[in-house]
């Protein structure tokens, strides 16, 4: 039995060594790999919902590029993938959309306004050069009675 103890104490500290070592980083930099969106109904929301608490649509400051008031729901829903330069909108997976009111009437034979509403009501319509397919549906339930204010101030971004 004495010689029983040792033998069993090599065996694991033999197993903690392979396992800490099969753990480890081999020198070899981590490259994180895009993964598809979940479907909207799977996300957690950022914020409870985007009004406040009379039923009217939040909204936050002006944006400095065209005085149009940043819609709350717009930062919270659209933001979590778009970007918009000098607002809470960071997002790094959709395309910039800083000047998008001034691009949507460029890209087909919409005008700006038709262009944007079209894309957040059926997000396959249009696909921006360089970018994947994976813009999410239900946008526009998910926005609510925002989705007009969102609309104007997509528009507005020029």
């Amino acid at each position: 039995m004495l010689l029983r103890t040792p033998i069993v104490l090599l065996t694991l500290l033999v197993a903690a060594i392979a396992l800490v070592a099969a753990c480890g980083n081999s020198g070899g930099s981590v490259v994180a790999q895009p993964t598809a969106l979940a479907p909207l109904g799977d996300i957690t929301p950022i914020t409870a919902e985007p009004g406040d608490s009379d039923g009217e649509p939040a909204t936050q400051e002006p944006a400095p590029s065209g005085g149009v008031v940043v819609p709350a729901a717009f930062i919270t829903t659209c933001g979590v993938c778009h970007t918009v330069a000098d607002t809470g909108a960071g997002g790094q997976v959709g395309p910039e959309l800083t000047h998008i009111g001034s691009i949507a009437s460029t890209r087909t034979g919409l005008d700006a306004e038709a262009y944007i509403r079209e894309s957040i009501e059926d997000p396959g319509a249009f696909v921006a050069p360089g970018f994947a397919p994976i813009m999410p549906g239900g946008l526009v339930g998910s926005l609510g009675g925002d989705f007009e204010a969102v609309v104007a101030y997509l528009v507005s971004l020029n």
